[in-house]
């Protein structure tokens, strides 16, 4: 179960596009410092900075947690993601 504070982080970066989506485009508060700080330490999302700017993007994991099915392009690129990683091993 998500805290409401969590599924809220979530849930705005789904309804703004919830891959690569720059940071300035979302609407989270400063009140959602620790819900967001959580969701990338649990993986939720991913940030990545360029020198465009700061994006934030959905985890397949994040979809999960909001109940939301993930892109099959996720799927696709973690299971080439673990046929390629060195040592072999399974996709978790």
């Amino acid at each position: 179960m998500l805290s409401p504070d969590l599924h809220e982080v979530l849930t705005v970066l789904y309804k703004a596009g919830a891959s690569r989506v720059p940071a300035e485009e979302l609407d989270w508060n400063k009140e959602m410092t620790p819900a967001l700080n959580h969701a990338l330490t649990m993986q939720y999302i991913v940030r990545r900075d360029t020198r465009h700017g700061r994006l934030f993007s959905l985890t397949e994991a994040g979809y999960a947690a909001i109940g939301q099915e993930a892109p099959a392009h996720l799927s696709i690129s973690r299971a080439f993601r673990s046929i390629f990683r060195i040592g072999g091993g399974s996709p978790d």
